[in-house]
C-alpha cells in the first residue's frame, strides 16, 4: 500500500488527495513525520524520498510503501493519531523549554 503525504494531509481536498476526515487528518505532514509514525507502529515500511504523486507532479514529497494489513483508511488514521502525539509532545517540550 503506497501512503503519499497528501493522503493525510487535512489542508488538501479530497480530489487533491485526501483520504481521510479533515478532523482525523494532520496539517501538512512531513515524510519525515510519516516515517517516524511507521517506526512508533512498528511496521516495515519502505520510504522513497524525492518522487511526486502522478496528480501533483511538481511536488517532489516522496511516499512510503506499507505492507497490506487491512483497510487503508485505517492504517492512515493510525499513522495521522501517531503524528499528532509526536507533535503534541514535541509542543509541549518546547513550552517546558
Amino acid at each position: 500500500m503506497v501512503v503519499w503525504p497528501a493522503n493525510l494531509d487535512s489542508s488538501k481536498s479530497r480530489k487533491a488527495g485526501r483520504k481521510l476526515a479533515k478532523a482525523s487528518g494532520v496539517q501538512t505532514p512531513r515524510l519525515e513525520e510519516i516515517n517516524d509514525a511507521i517506526k512508533r507502529l512498528s511496521l516495515d515500511a519502505e520510504v522513497v524520498h524525492g518522487k511526486s504523486r502522478p496528480s501533483s507532479w511538481r511536488e517532489k514529497g516522496g511516499y512510503a510503501i506499507l505492507p497490506k494489513t487491512g483497510p487503508k483508511s485505517n492504517s492512515l488514521r493510525s499513522l495521522a493519531s501517531e503524528i499528532k502525539k509526536a507533535r503534541a509532545a514535541k509542543t509541549g517540550q518546547e513550552r517546558k523549554t
